[in-house]
């Protein structure tokens, strides 16, 4: 099948150690809108795994090939959905004032990866295009620094960040908790109507730049 004529995916990226927690109800939220749009979505958890951190070993520039050097954990497997994405969603608790560590370990190799294979293979990152949105869940503070960080891995690898109508996270501490943020739990559902309006809008620009050129 021609990539263009598939169907819109999003994978969102879930970096809680507890997989049906609040940040799975936020994610959960915003499936049930692309869903209703036929949007495909999958969900891949990463906060109960043991995602290693970057060696700085400059492997990836040398390979050239999308994958980091470390091939025993998650995170080339998921690197290869991502490049088959149209939409990504990253979405983690707020540790610290920042993405749980197993989110931090996992942005870090898949930026680098993509920035670094951008220098060897001459040409955009995988990442380069694809609308991408961060949101996280908090108890307290820490949100927005957790917001930028998310923001900074999608800007920094040329991901389209959609703006939605207020901050993207929700409070929560107990799972289910963020149900009760009704403002949060609506946001969910703005920012993922935004996704799809941004999605269809690159795909639509795919298909003019395949027909003309």
């Amino acid at each position: 099948m021609n990539n263009l004529l598939r169907p819109l995916k999003v994978v969102a990226i879930n970096g809680s150690p507890r997989p049906r927690g609040n940040t799975f109800s936020l994610i959960k939220k915003m499936f049930e809108v692309f869903q209703k749009s036929d949007v495909e979505t999958e969900l891949v958890n990463i906060g109960n795994k043991n995602i290693k951190g970057c060696r700085a070993c400059m492997k990836c520039l040398e390979l050239g090939n999308y994958k980091c050097v470390i091939d025993d954990d998650i995170v080339n497997e998921t690197i290869q959905k991502l490049v088959k994405a149209d939409g990504i969603i990253l979405a983690t608790p707020v540790y610290c004032a920042g993405p749980s560590g197993q989110m931090k370990c996992f942005m870090d190799r898949v930026s680098i990866v993509n920035f670094l294979n951008v220098k060897h293979l001459n040409q955009k990152g995988y990442l380069n295009g694809k609308v991408g949105a961060g949101i996280s869940v908090h108890r307290r503070g820490g949100a927005v620094n957790t917001q930028s960080q998310l923001n900074y891995f999608f800007s920094s690898n040329g991901t389209i960040i959609p703006g939605s109508t207020y901050w993207n996270f929700a409070t929560g501490m107990e799972p289910g908790d963020v149900k009760d943020d009704q403002e949060g739990m609506n946001n969910m559902t703005d920012l993922a109507k935004n996704m799809i309006y941004l999605m269809n809008l690159v795909r639509n620009d795919q298909k003019k730049k395949e027909k003309y050129y």
